[in-house]
């Protein structure tokens, strides 16, 4: 069964990977890189500073450092360390790899050697989950999530996740970003003259 799954995330893995074209190239290598994660970390917090918190701010620095404490821990210590599952891009041959670096294109960053699960995934979907609840508004909803999809997809494009990889991520990331807004929810009633 483990070996039938393999087989059709690599196949599945391939059918995206090899898809490709001078435009998607730029597109999904900008979306990978840590400077547009960056940007659009920081415009989720100035528009929910602004629009949702105002005085109060600095809970929105906290519940995004929570998203990448958790996100990237869990993901690493909790999975990549204990799968050591090679990325594609260590363990396939004809990968193709494309990176954004220094604003120009790289096509020979590999990557970690462990890829499942992609913390990428986990840290958009956690944040894209998170403060979709907290917004509670349609439009909110679908550019998050737009995000997240663009990111966890581009990270398959980009040749170093597979998409079990991404998706178990994907996952992982919804299941944190709900806990994180049960807890946020959990403190904000209890405690209420934090966040007037």
């Amino acid at each position: 069964m483990i070996e039938y799954l393999n087989d059709l995330d690599t196949q599945a893995f391939y059918l995206i990977n090899s898809a490709r074209n001078g435009f998607f190239d730029w597109f999904f290598a900008v979306i990978s890189s840590h400077l547009f994660f960056a940007l659009v970390v920081a415009s989720i917090f100035i528009c929910f500073a602004y629009k949702n918190f105002k005085k109060t701010w600095w809970i929105v620095l906290i519940l995004i450092g929570l998203c990448f404490l958790l996100g990237d821990r869990v993901s690493v210590m909790g999975f990549k360390d204990v799968f050591e599952r090679l990325r594609p891009s260590h363990a396939l041959q004809d990968v193709f790899l494309v990176k954004f670096k220094d604003f120009h294109l790289v096509y020979t960053s590999k990557g970690g050697m462990y890829g499942f699960v992609s913390s990428h995934a986990t840290n958009a979907f956690c944040i894209a989950t998170l403060f979709g609840l907290i917004s509670r508004k349609r439009l909110s909803w679908i550019l998050l999530l737009l995000w997240a999809f663009l990111t966890a997809y581009s990270r398959i494009y980009c040749g170093v996740h597979y998409p079990g990889d991404v998706i178990c991520g994907g996952l992982l990331g919804v299941v944190l970003g709900w806990l994180i807004y049960f807890l946020y929810t959990k403190i904000k009633n209890k405690y209420p003259q934090i966040f007037s």
